[in-house]
């Protein structure tokens, strides 16, 4: 007879039968929270104790070995288990940055958790994935991220033949509501956030915080400035080299971007001005980081690290009172605001944000609803007083 426990929130799996007339009992980790997984575990097992296939009293049987050894590599579909595909879909996931690993071995691991890790591929439903990506306690793009990972893992899978069709494609993915207008600043917000650093910084120098010239943290306002009049992605500005930058020109040549297509992007004057400055400061370098990390040596430059440029924007952003869905990334959303609002065409603002198709900026054409009427009143389509 096999049954199911539940101790700190995970199944385990539970045989019990008389040996000698003495009642027996032996139980196995399942790896699951889920109770419906754990149920399928146990149906399955039950039948094959019932067929005598399994002995689970024999000294040193195990379910996990059992899994793994009768889920060899034996036929076409070999029925493998979740925890050796996944080792062996992120060996193989080498185009990929660091961070994007780590982004896949986590939400797989979760899923394992759920379902848990020696469940044979084959059984996995869409069921499964429904449940653990749509889960309630999950923002809405925190459930849309979960499920384009575990869509492009189980691609590979089938890619693998391990499973002939991928469970994700039968799950709706979730309707995120577009709340860009939540994610912009204006300039006059820009420059309430630079006000805000140059206060903190005065008053940390002189109560003696700060003490050394990394500290100041001089790279924050030219950066910043950068992100917001150009929407250059934070990889993109954090690798910007002094070579691809034409002052005189008046444009960047952005070179290393997510799409992998090379674009031009205008330096308008209040951004020339602040890079002008920027430059003489940094001693008018013609090569290497335009934003090298305080670390960095004569010889060896050192970028500053994305996560805390976007940490030291919030840092600011919260103490000048913005919303909490103000962050680094909004800073691109706020360029492509600012160029519509500025007369630009939707595919110039297009091309220098390097979107791939125009329904994407489309998308910020909204947002500037006061811009089109003010754009309506002087080509005379709107004459009568309000």
């Amino acid at each position: 007879m096999a049954s199911l426990k539940k101790r700190n929130k995970y199944y385990s799996l539970t045989f019990k039968t008389h040996i000698d007339g003495k009642p027996v009992s032996r139980s196995f980790a399942l790896g699951t929270k889920s109770k419906q997984i754990a149920d399928k575990i146990r149906h399955r097992y039950q039948e094959l104790y019932e067929l005598g296939e399994i002995d689970p009293f024999s000294k040193g049987w195990s379910l996990k070995e059992y899994e793994k050894n009768a889920n060899q590599p034996t036929s076409v579909n070999p029925n493998r288990m979740l925890f050796e595909l996944k080792e062996q879909f992120l060996k193989q996931k080498t185009n990929t940055t660091a961070q994007t690993q780590r982004t896949y071995a986590y939400i797989i691991s979760q899923f394992m958790v759920q379902v848990g890790e020696t469940m044979p591929v084959t059984n996995i439903d869409s069921h499964d994935i429904r449940t653990f990506c749509l889960r309630s306690d999950l923002a809405l793009a925190s459930q849309k991220n979960y499920l384009r990972h575990l869509k492009n893992f189980f691609n590979w899978v089938v890619d693998q033949g391990d499973i002939e069709a991928n469970p994700c494609n039968k799950v709706l993915t979730p309707k995120t509501r577009d709340n860009l207008v939540e994610k912009v600043i204006d300039e006059e917000q820009l420059q309430t956030l630079f006000k805000t650093f140059r206060n903190y910084q005065l008053g940390q120098k002189k109560a003696g915080a700060i003490s050394t010239s990394g500290q100041m943290q001089f790279w924050f306002k030219p950066l910043i400035t950068l992100a917001f009049y150009t929407g250059l992605r934070r990889k993109e500005v954090v690798q910007l080299q002094w070579s691809h930058i034409n002052l005189a020109d008046r444009f960047i040549r952005v070179t290393d971007t997510k799409n992998g297509l090379e674009r031009t992007v205008l330096i308008i004057d209040k951004l020339y001005y602040r890079l002008l400055a920027w430059k003489k400061f940094m001693g008018n370098p013609k090569e290497g980081l335009v934003f090298p990390s305080p670390k960095s040596t004569q010889h060896n430059q050192i970028a500053l690290v994305g996560n805390n440029v976007s940490k030291r924007f919030r840092f600011y952003a919260d103490m000048a009172g913005f919303k909490p869905t103000i962050n680094f990334h909004g800073l691109r959303h706020s360029c492509a605001t600012f160029l519509l609002r500025n007369d630009f065409q939707v595919i110039e603002a297009k091309n220098m944000l390097g979107h791939r198709s125009i329904e994407v900026t489309n998308r910020y054409v909204h947002l500037v609803p006061n811009d089109l009427l003010a754009s309506a009143n002087r080509k005379g389509l709107i004459t009568m007083n309000r």
